[in-house]
């Protein structure tokens, strides 16, 4: 398989992203940067040779930030750090987060303000390079002081510690360093806080949800139209003339889009019986498009958040300075998140109003599109299921940043939740592909069952879907 190189500090694009979640990316560390980060290294190892006192570098954590810690205790500290943290809880990361959560990492480590050596920063791309996958639980992350816990368990590999997924099987992560022929990495000052401090796992999730994202958008336009067809419904709502007048980016892309999948179709050139059609269908570039344009805003917050450090305290090579700041509150991700999961929700939410409208025996359609309707109960509890999936949904859309919850005996007061956020969001948007499949499959059986033809396009791909899924003469 042909990787593709990208440079650890130079900007990557959502496809960039892709390649790396696939673990189809080579991660590149240039010379000059690695001399940058040695130099940064260096202005770390002489705060510590002149006494200075740097927050994590020789005091303890959190609410212990006034203990000082003895020069011969700095390496304990910091593998007692990523030991004690590692407290997540729940099901494991897919291998596509925590690739990306490895890669997002590198990256800012390499950006030369977290002060580690270069040799960790190629632990953790060897990490990614050789698909050795520590297992990370998704819950346990307040989103502030970053993503302690999960960034903790993606830190224990590096120490050999407990277990990675190395090409498909589990091994213990010491048996991994072993095979390669190096030894396990020995945390010097500073290091471990490096490791967990940043928003590398909310990053990774929002990342991956973004890319779900895309398909999404794309898919629900397409179900949505041949939901439209099926049910004899308006061009008219979809003229590009109508959508001149209100400009958005969104809401234009989708009314084109409609029309593209729409074409052919010989139900798209006839005079309608009927005026109008219900908002689930009339309104579909209003709402899509609405949605498609907050996951623009979403996708710029998460191209900023990946080029950025998230690192605390923050190492300024020049002066030596180690500054204790706030990077690594997740707020941006977060709010950010929150508006994604509303806007995600909306796809699945209209959806469900289209299976349901081609359910209720109107325009030609038999009640649930069954073959006899009453000895047969056709799609009846599609509409029942992916109503369940919508009410799950706007539960998850409650906003997660809303909350807090004060840590760390009081010094960590206000977190951001975003690790919450994240995962909730995640969760959404496999609900909305599984609300837009049997929309299409309800799409499918109601063109079939009136005799309407979709069109080019929308009919190759029922050809393909009914190759694997056949219809049926009844309920069976």
């Amino acid at each position: 398989m042909a990787l593709h190189p990208l440079q650890l500090t130079q900007t990557w694009t959502l496809s960039d992203w892709q390649l790396v979640a696939e673990g189809r990316a080579e991660l590149i560390l240039s010379p000059s940067d690695r001399e940058l980060v040695a130099a940064n290294r260096a202005a770390v190892e002489r705060g510590i040779e002149s006494g200075r006192v740097v927050y994590g570098v020789n005091t303890g954590f959190g609410a212990l930030c006034t203990t000082a810690v003895a020069r011969e205790d700095l390496r304990a500290l910091q593998r007692n750090l990523i030991i004690s943290h590692a407290a997540g809880a729940g099901p494991l990361a897919e291998p596509e987060i925590v690739r990306l959560m490895l890669a997002s990492k590198a990256r800012n480590l390499a950006l030369a303000h977290s002060g580690v050596r270069p040799e960790l920063l190629d632990a953790v791309v060897t990490l990614y390079r050789a698909d050795a996958l520590p297992e990370v639980p998704l819950m346990g992350s307040l989103g502030a002081s970053g993503d302690l816990a999960p960034l903790a368990h993606l830190s224990l590999a590096l120490l050999g510690e407990a277990h990675v997924l190395h090409r498909g099987h589990r091994k213990p992560a010491a048996q991994f360093w072993s095979e390669l022929g190096v030894e396990p990495q020995v945390l010097e000052a500073k290091e471990g806080l490096a490791l967990i401090n940043g928003t590398q796992f909310m990053q990774a999730v929002g990342l991956v949800s973004a890319l779900k994202a895309a398909q999404v958008a794309a898919w629900a336009d397409a179900a949505g139209t041949a939901s439209l067809l099926a049910f004899d419904g308006m061009p008219s709502p979809f003229e590009d003339r109508v959508h001149v007048l209100r400009p958005h980016q969104g809401q234009g892309m989708v009314a084109q889009n409609i029309r593209s999948w729409a074409e052919g179709s010989p139900l798209w050139h006839y005079e309608k019986p009927h005026v109008q059609d219900p908002y689930s269908f009339r309104c579909m570039p209003q709402v899509h498009g609405a949605s498609r344009d907050a996951w623009r805003y979403v996708v710029g917050v998460l191209q900023t958040e990946s080029a950025s450090v998230t690192d605390n305290p923050l190492v300024f090579t020049e002066s030596g300075d180690g500054v204790s700041a706030g990077h690594f509150h997740g707020q941006p991700l977060a709010l950010a998140f929150d508006y994604a999961k509303i806007a995600s929700a909306e796809w699945g939410s209209i959806s469900e109003r289209r299976i349901n409208q081609i359910m209720l025996g109107k325009r030609g359609l038999p009640m649930f599109l069954a073959a006899d309707s009453g000895v047969e109960s056709g799609l009846m509890i599609v509409q029942y299921a992916a109503a369940a999936l919508v009410s799950r949904n706007k539960q998850r859309a409650t906003p997660a940043s809303a909350d807090s919850i004060d840590s760390s005996a009081g010094q960590e007061d206000h977190v951001s939740m975003g690790a919450n956020a994240a995962t909730d969001l995640y969760e959404v948007l496999g609900n909305v592909q599984r609300i837009l499949a049997m929309e299409w499959l309800c799409a499918v059986q109601a063109s079939e069952r009136s005799g309407r033809n979709l069109g080019p396009r929308l009919e190759a791909l029922k050809k393909r879907f009914r190759a694997t899924y056949p219809a049926t003469t009844g309920d069976y």
